[in-house]
């Protein structure tokens, strides 16, 4: 058993008073004496841990580490990052959280990045993470000029801020040959959950883990909820944490490489150099017209108006496509509206309310001239009809297999 400072002792045990929820995470992890991660790292499993940073900062600064920490075990970052750059993801995953921590109180180490001016709040990391990348790629001060970093000084370009004075620990260490473990270039890493033995988890064993998860979770709630020291946004959180690996993941997995562009390495982003994050650039390739339709038939509830549209309008603004057609249909077309790239729809309105016909909406596609890369149905498959194939790749989003459909690809939503 690994012996633990004082002060990861001292502020575990706060953090258990203070927020038994986060608490009982923070004990139901194994806590790993690492002196070559230079501050805190977590796979979901296990924190990582440099002792002598943890003693320079106390009790308080470490107890709101360890929030931090589980925080990212709690919203799945170990388990969600797919493809995505691991450095940026870790940024986009911290304004989410810090945010949180910092409106709750807990005091944490300088050097780490805040969203102050909100502009991240409430979205997804997934979202957060696509944000900072596309306006990377955009801002014309951070693309290349003659070989040298147009950047210039040490300020940010898209609303975030890094505290004063960053500590990273000791700079002057390389990776000891311990246990494998490279060097945590960001306070309070997250890292991809891995087996024991250190290798990739099949997509059976991450649904293992992630089912684990979910009971911990479970249980650390109910402490908290005995306690009386759990609060509404905690649980809400816990709620869009519970069900973020699945239909989405589904749905993302059926809708990358038809219309997202590429990771580059050859023109590298500027935006974040400045910052010791060295990332890949973001090369459009063609992304396409997505063709979304919504079920507005009397049988879709509310509820799953608003899971259909909240989840997928966030992927397809992660994906950037080059335009979107919101097509609502019942019995026949209702209405379409139009995103463009940048754009989002605050609030739907919703028009229809009647019986429910597939290939209205299908004659709409084919006789606009629109053109989709791809159709994405969200429907509860409640109709007696059975459409013609379109020609073009069709996801159906719906919350049940009760109707089987000869063409696409259906994926499941869990409401």
């Amino acid at each position: 058993m690994t012996q633990l400072p004082d002060t990861i002792t001292m502020a575990r045990a706060r953090l258990l008073v203070r927020a038994p929820f986060f608490g009982s995470i923070a004990l139901g992890l194994g806590w790993v004496n690492a002196p070559e991660v230079r501050t805190m790292a977590t796979d979901g499993r296990r924190i990582w841990f440099n002792p002598a940073w943890c003693e320079k900062h106390g009790v308080e600064r470490i107890m709101g580490v360890t929030a931090h920490e589980v925080l990212h075990v709690v919203n799945k970052h170990h388990l969600r990052r797919g493809m995505r750059d691991p450095r940026l993801w870790n940024l986009a995953a911290d304004l989410m959280i810090n945010r949180m921590l910092e409106g709750d109180g807990y005091v944490l180490p300088p050097g780490l990045m805040f969203d102050r001016e909100g502009r991240f709040a409430g979205l997804a990391t997934e979202t957060i993470y696509a944000r900072l990348l596309e306006e990377a790629e955009q801002n014309p001060r951070n693309r290349p000029e003659n070989g040298q970093d147009s950047g210039g000084g040490s300020g940010r370009h898209d609303g975030t801020h890094a505290d004063e004075s960053p500590d990273h620990g000791d700079d002057d260490g390389e990776a000891g040959d311990g246990d494998g473990v490279p060097p945590a270039d960001i306070w309070g890493e997250v890292r991809d959950l891995t087996t024991e033995a250190g290798q990739p988890m099949t997509p059976a064993e991450r649904v293992q883990a992630e089912h684990d998860l979910d009971v911990r979770i479970r249980q650390a709630a109910a402490a908290a909820k005995r306690a009386g020291k759990f609060s509404a946004g905690l649980g809400e959180m816990i709620e869009a944490a519970a069900d973020r690996v699945d239909w989405r993941d589904k749905f993302r997995m059926s809708f990358d490489g038809t219309l997202r562009g590429e990771v580059t390495w050859a023109r590298p982003n500027r935006r974040f150099i400045q910052h010791g994050l060295y990332l890949p650039g973001w090369r459009r390739s063609g992304a396409g017209r997505v063709a979304f339709v919504l079920d507005t038939s009397g049988s879709i509830s509310a509820r799953e108006l608003a899971v259909y549209t909240a989840g997928v309008l966030g992927i397809l603004e992660e994906t950037g496509p080059e335009q979107v057609a919101l097509i609502q249909c019942d019995t026949a077309v209702r209405d379409v509206a139009y995103l463009q790239p940048g754009e989002t729809f605050d609030r739907i309105e919703v028009i229809g309310r009647g019986g429910t016909r597939f290939q209205p909406a299908f004659d709409w596609i084919a006789a606009s001239g629109f053109a989709p890369n791809i159709i994405v149905y969200a429907t509860d498959l409640v109709c007696c009809e059975t459409p013609e194939d379109p020609g073009v790749p069709v996801i159906w989003l719906t919350p049940s297999r009760g109707r089987a459909i000869p063409f696409g690809t259906i994926v499941e939503v869990t409401l």
